[in-house]
């Protein structure tokens, strides 16, 4: 029986067409899924110009068409026939299925090639000109998919469909037959993720008895699957008080990363002698060799760089709830008084004007100061190198906004200890001062940051002098203790290639049986 997962991205080495977390994780998945042998699926749509790329030129970043080279990755994948799609709406659809294989599991990118108004529309992930493009994609995506798995895998070879966020969970509602086997994955409890759209066209395009009006597409479509899943413990917490009425229905998965993809060479190696038998300074020769990667690849990208006595790292999809601002502050009041170097990595989305900025203020950061470096072009190759690398992970969501994470994941199970703020699965999975440190208030109650600016303005307020004061102390115990900061790494290393498994999470989804 066949496991399923759509997902509007996915982030394989060969294929890198992804935003962020959710295109590694659902990537994190796949490779498992084919080192097990299984029949695994993930549909997707192709997007032929990509996510977004920026080039910094005259002081400011420019959006660098990524056309040319998905052109070329489009080139080495398989190509099966045309599949034709109707929709009530938008008529006839020609989709193009474009495939990877690795073993028994399959990407299936589908391609729309005409109308021309669906290809562009459907060109680049995550950016529409309008709301209503965005629906099209839903509803192209839903049909597509839908009919693809009747036609080419056949629904009585599925055990389960797992829809990777509401963006395209439209694809229940066109498998009404396969409810109970169906699942809706939420990935954040921010609007982003949960748009609105109008009754009525779901009602039309589906067939479909609804009220007239908006709705949030995650209601819609938690009426129609048989479950939903949050992806950690707190963001079970938050999105019940989002989605009261379908609480009884609600369960959480915390999410985990691919050991073979995100462990470093070094550490493998050390690992190869078996996890019980490292000691302090095995771990500390490993640890050191893979920090001359990470210095060569600062070295890179800004030749002149002063790298200091602790290499500490901030590198996220840079927006407003993963407080980048944070970071800000702390380099421009700690950064020029200690022997630290500051690893900044991400970008923003194109149409994020904040999160754009903070990518300018990260840029003057780098320009003016020789201990800081700003990595704009943050891919994932940058990612294996910086977060398997450096001496510290700095982790700073605001309380409630951060699904889950696994950048920390990433970084613990190569012994980078993270010093995190009291958010998603961070909660179980770091212990203070055992394997990592945290910082700040644990916020229970769910704020939106876009409209309450005097609560966001406190807690960052004390979550920022705690995570100052946390960040001189661990940087004290590096100086002047350092095999007590080993010991922190070791248990993160032991600690964190148990809990944070990607396989813990595929037995936790039922996708693999435990042995």
């Amino acid at each position: 029986m066949a496991i399923l997962s759509l997902t509007m991205e996915i982030a394989l080495n060969e294929v890198p067409i992804y935003a962020g977390g959710l295109g590694v994780l659902e990537g994190d998945k796949f490779y498992a899924m084919a080192r097990k042998g299984l029949d695994y699926y993930v549909l997707t749509l192709f997007h032929r110009n990509g996510y977004v790329e920026y080039e910094y030129k005259d002081g400011s970043f420019v959006e660098k068409d990524q056309g040319p080279v998905i052109s070329q990755i489009e080139g080495r994948l398989k190509r099966e026939r045309e599949l034709i799609v109707t929709t009530k709406l938008y008529g006839e659809v020609g989709i193009e299925p474009l495939i990877y294989e690795m073993g028994r599991a399959k990407a299936i990118y589908l391609k729309p090639t005409h109308p021309d108004n669906i290809a562009y529309v459907t060109r680049r992930l995550y950016v529409e000109d309008s709301p209503e493009q965005a629906i099209i994609k839903y509803i192209v995506f839903a049909r597509s998919s839908a009919q693809y798995i009747k036609e080419r895998i056949g629904i009585d070879n599925i055990e389960y469909i797992d829809l990777q966020e509401s963006n395209v969970s439209l694809a229940a509602l066109a498998l009404k037959e396969l409810r109970d086997r169906i699942r809706l994955v939420i990935h954040t409890p921010g609007p982003w993720g949960h748009p609105m759209i109008p009754n009525e066209i779901v009602g039309m395009e589906f067939e479909i008895n609804v009220e007239s009006g908006l709705k949030r597409l995650t209601d819609i479509v938690l009426d129609h699957v048989g479950r939903g899943y949050a992806v950690s413990r707190k963001h079970l917490e938050t999105i019940s008080r989002i989605f009261p009425q379908h609480y009884w229905k609600l369960s959480y998965v915390r999410n985990g990363v691919d050991l073979d993809r995100w462990s470093h060479r070094e550490i493998k190696l050390l690992l190869s002698r078996g996890l019980r038998g490292i000691g302090l300074e095995e771990l500390r020769k490993a640890r050191n060799a893979a920090r001359e990667d990470l210095v060569a690849l600062l070295r890179s990208k800004k030749p002149g760089i002063k790298v200091g006595r602790a290499i500490i790292a901030w590198a996220r999809r840079i927006t407003r709830y993963k407080r980048p601002y944070l970071i800000e502050r702390l380099i421009k009041e700690l950064g020029r008084e200690l022997d630290i170097t500051f690893v900044l990595a991400g970008k923003a989305h194109p149409r994020d004007g904040d999160g754009r900025e903070m990518m300018l203020r990260f840029r003057k950061l780098h320009d003016e100061m020789d201990n800081v470096i700003y990595i704009h072009d943050y891919g994932l190759e940058e990612a294996r190198t910086i977060l398997s690398s450096a001496d510290l992970l700095l982790f700073t969501p605001f309380p409630g906004w951060e699904a889950c994470g696994t950048s920390y994941m990433k970084a613990g199970i190569n012994g980078v200890p993270a010093l995190s703020s009291r958010d998603g699965g961070v909660l179980e999975v770091i212990i203070d001062r055992y394997n990592g440190w945290l910082f700040g208030l644990e916020v229970t109650q769910f704020i939106n940051i876009y409209e309450d600016a005097a609560s966001v303005s406190k807690i960052d307020e004390e979550d920022y002098r705690d995570l100052r004061k946390k960040l001189i102390e661990i940087l004290g115990i590096m100086e002047r203790d350092p095999d007590t900061y080993l010991e922190v790494s070791l248990n993160a290393l032991k600690s964190f290639r148990i809990s944070s498994d990607i396989y813990r999470a595929l037995e936790e989804y039922g996708y693999i049986r435990k042995v």
